[in-house]
């Protein structure tokens, strides 16, 4: 529901700066190709447990995405865009060997595999020219799914989470012939710190329910290289 909203919304700002500037309007489209540089540090805590588990992560992914934007001139050149990516990366699974040494009656030794994928990246943003020399400055609003996939000893399992964050930047566009072009673009996305909760996996002796919990801050850089039509 929130990217339906996100995207309704984009889609209305587009059409409403379209109608007001219609004699200063253009409109661009085009596909991108990605590269993403993230860093993670990322708790976890088991149910009837208190110690909790510390790691760092840096992952390098690439993928594909579409763009569709509307600038005006009669705005100095102001532009609002959205970019959609349908799959960003596959997580690499880790598997790790866990041992209850809590002296509590719940089944929590075993093989922790741990699994998912970023999926659905959404961006809403602004563009601004600097000047007339092919420059721009770049800001906006992101946001995706983490979809958890994992078989975990305490029978517990981790919900999708919906990642938001802000996005800042700029690059340099060039012209291919009189309808085309090109871009060179850097970003950097900050991420709402992130924090999911197993299902209920068993009771701890106090008969108190408890649940697993994941909390992590993300971090991302991404270089895109672009190639649209503008009308």
């Amino acid at each position: 529901m929130n990217k339906l909203n996100t995207i309704l919304a984009a889609v209305g700002a587009l059409l409403m700066l379209t109608v007001t500037s219609a004699n200063s309007v253009e409109i661009k489209a085009g596909v991108s190709a990605n590269g993403l540089a993230a860093y993670a540090n990322a708790k976890e805590q088991m149910k009837g447990n208190t110690r909790v588990t510390n790691e760092e992560a840096v992952l390098a992914a690439s993928f594909a995405s579409v763009f569709a934007e509307v600038s005006s001139d009669a705005a100095m050149g102001l532009g609002i865009g959205v970019s959609y990516a349908p799959e960003v990366v596959d997580l690499e699974k880790e598997t790790r060997t866990i041992q209850n040494t809590s002296g509590q009656a719940v089944n929590d030794s075993g093989d922790q595999i741990i699994d998912g994928k970023i999926q659905d990246l959404l961006s809403v943003y602004l563009t601004l020219p600097v000047g007339d020399t092919g420059a721009y400055a770049k800001a906006g609003y992101i946001q995706a799914t983490l979809i958890t996939a994992e078989n975990l000893a305490t029978g517990s399992k981790y919900e999708d989470v919906d990642m938001t964050g802000m996005q800042i930047g700029g690059g340099y566009e060039g012209e291919l012939g009189d309808m085309a072009f090109w871009r060179a673009e850097g970003t950097y996305q900050m991420w709402e710190d992130l924090s999911a909760s197993g299902s209920e996996g068993g009771r701890v002796a106090s008969s108190a329910l408890q649940k697993n919990k994941i909390t992590a801050e993300v971090g991302s850089i991404t270089g895109t290289l672009s190639v649209g039509m503008k009308f």
